[in-house]
């Protein structure tokens, strides 16, 4: 009888213990394709460590991506680009993404991957996919056709990420 309470009790443990860590630990943030700037030059992907950052999958057709701009623009304005960095990654050509962000006057930082962003590699299924990545690399909010980030909780969890 006591072998089994003891048992019970250790499964029980464990059950609790696996769920809570299980909820408790956020995803890792996607791994990124090679990404160049609209020059060519390459992405270092190493200089995001220790940093947190928004990644934005976007394309130039994309109502949504045009109305997510001017909120991930005043993030960025909010907090400065050095304590919050925004990538803006398309599959799109180099040319392209550049008309946009002219188009827009955007200030945002704007790259290219010649890996599509619907395949395997990256995954994407619709646009914008937007990640608020914290300094461990975890994701903190993700939100897929999502535009509204300028809003008091995101500004209120960037400002204690930052810290």
């Amino acid at each position: 009888m006591k072998t089994n309470l003891i048992l019970s009790l250790v499964l029980a443990l464990f059950v609790t213990t696996y769920f809570i860590v299980d909820r408790t630990k956020k995803p890792k943030a996607p791994e990124l394709p090679p990404l160049t700037d609209l020059n060519g030059k390459p992405f270092d992907a190493n200089t995001l460590k220790g940093k947190v950052y928004i990644l934005s999958y976007f394309q130039t057709w994309c109502s949504d991506c045009v109305k997510e701009q001017p909120q991930l623009l005043k993030l960025q304005e909010k907090f400065g680009k050095d304590k919050l960095e925004i990538l803006m990654v398309s599959d799109e050509p180099a040319l392209l993404i550049d008309t946009f962000r002219q188009l827009f006057k955007s200030p945002l930082d704007f790259y290219h991957t010649s890996v599509h962003l619907k395949g395997p590699q990256v995954g994407v299924k619709g646009f914008p996919t937007t990640y608020l990545i914290n300094k461990k690399g975890r994701i903190e909010v993700l939100k897929v056709e999502g535009i509204n980030w300028y809003t008091d909780e995101i500004v209120e969890l960037i400002g204690n990420l930052i810290e």
